[in-house]
């Protein structure tokens, strides 16, 4: 499998530099390794975020350093990743789960990826210090950071991407970037509530540890890929659950489990992703309303002011 240097994987489109030392790049995939973006922002403040969306053409190993001690918040929104660290010690990173990954000032992982697999994540680094502040009650900390120093690498799993987790995480998957400085500031706000939140979460071990069967995986990914398609249709829970060939109290049990949000939840909140898609193409805001299956444009307001922070007649306007 061969292997790429995270930094020759992906070139520069766009660069930002915001006032206090913020700065954001958005990079592109290079066409001859695949097709894909890379944003990344670092505030200024001791935090960052980066989120990728990308399908490679061949099975690459990717490889990633950092000579900055601290913590990464990784949120696998695609396919399993693996992770390779120095000392052979592998890690598997399942679908629509998150772990925090401690860091020495000399780390370095390869990071797995197949040919044609959606890789979709989001993260959140934090520098040390910062870290230390915000993690003071997690369990074994002083023990954790020990081993850091001496593997380069210490990890937490977290357990599945919860619904709150799912709705910041929302914010990060702008494939555009602005010079905005109230945009800007808003992503950061966003960061330090997810990170604020995400390691409160593993403190208060507030995660389920309950077990899917390996068996009803499959279903429950079908009635994803259903809800992806026909977003637009009047779905039911027994519609689902007969096209998925589940049962439907399994399906309503187990779909949150995995993925963190019930089915109406999912169906929801992809009808808004793709109204925010429609309102930069030109479309009304009642054209995107009843192109993703709503009825009322008061409801769909509504339910995108809840969702973005914003309503979609003003959203529509900033993107004129």
């Amino acid at each position: 499998m061969e292997k790429i240097n995270h930094t020759d994987l992906i070139e520069i489109s766009k660069k930002i530099n915001n006032p206090f030392s913020r700065e954001t790049l958005l990079t592109n995939v290079k066409q001859d390794y695949g097709n894909g973006i890379f944003i990344w922002h670092d505030f200024g403040n001791g935090i960052a975020s980066s989120s990728c969306n990308h399908i490679l053409n061949n099975d690459y190993n990717i490889y990633l350093s950092s000579n900055i001690a601290g913590a990464v918040l990784i949120f696998n929104l695609s396919n399993n990743i693996k992770y390779l660290f120095k000392d052979n010690h592998e890690f598997i990173l399942k679908k629509n789960s998150f772990f925090i990954g401690l860091s020495s000032d000399d780390f370095s992982v390869d990071m797995h990826l197949k040919k044609n697999k959606q890789c979709k994540a989001i993260t959140i680094g934090i520098k040390e210090v910062l870290f230390l502040q915000l993690a003071q009650k997690l369990e074994r900390l002083e023990e954790r950071m020990n081993e850091t120093k001496v593997h380069n690498h210490s990890i937490i799993e977290g357990g599945y991407i919860d619904s709150y987790q799912l709705e910041i995480l929302s914010h990060f998957e702008n494939e555009t970037i602005d010079h905005n400085s109230l945009s800007n500031l808003h992503l950061e706000s966003m960061a330090l509530n997810l990170a604020h939140y995400t390691i409160n979460k593993i403190i208060k071990n507030n995660f389920s540890n309950e077990n899917i069967d390996i068996e009803k995986i499959k279903p429950l990914e079908r009635a994803k890929e259903i809800i992806t398609k026909y977003y637009n249709s009047p779905l039911s829970i027994k519609e689902i659950a007969y096209k998925s060939a589940i049962n439907e109290c399994y399906l309503k049990k187990d779909f949150k489990l995995y993925y963190g949000m019930t089915v109406y939840e999912m169906i929801q909140k992809q009808r808004l992703k793709i109204a925010k898609e429609l309102l930069n193409k030109n479309y009304s805001v009642k054209e995107a309303c009843f192109q993703v299956g709503y009825k009322h444009t008061g409801n769909f307001s509504k339910l995108f002011s809840m969702q973005y922070g914003i309503s979609p007649s003003l959203y529509k306007k900033q993107q004129e």
